[in-house]
């Protein structure tokens, strides 16, 4: 088999920003999402404890 001298499977700066950019915005959604859900289910603590503040 003859010596390719190309590279296999390159991927150029730009392509590689894009991919790390684009876990970045999901890792960052989810973590959004998770924060939110969890602020959801601790709603009554929260505003009894903001509710102390402004009696």
């Amino acid at each position: 088999m003859a010596y390719q001298s190309r590279k296999r499977n390159y991927r150029s700066p730009r392509e590689k920003n894009a991919v790390v950019w684009r876990n970045t915005k999901l890792v960052a959604f989810f973590f959004t999402l998770a924060v939110v859900v969890w602020v959801f289910k601790n709603r009554y603590d929260y505003w009894a404890w903001i509710k102390t503040y402004f009696y």
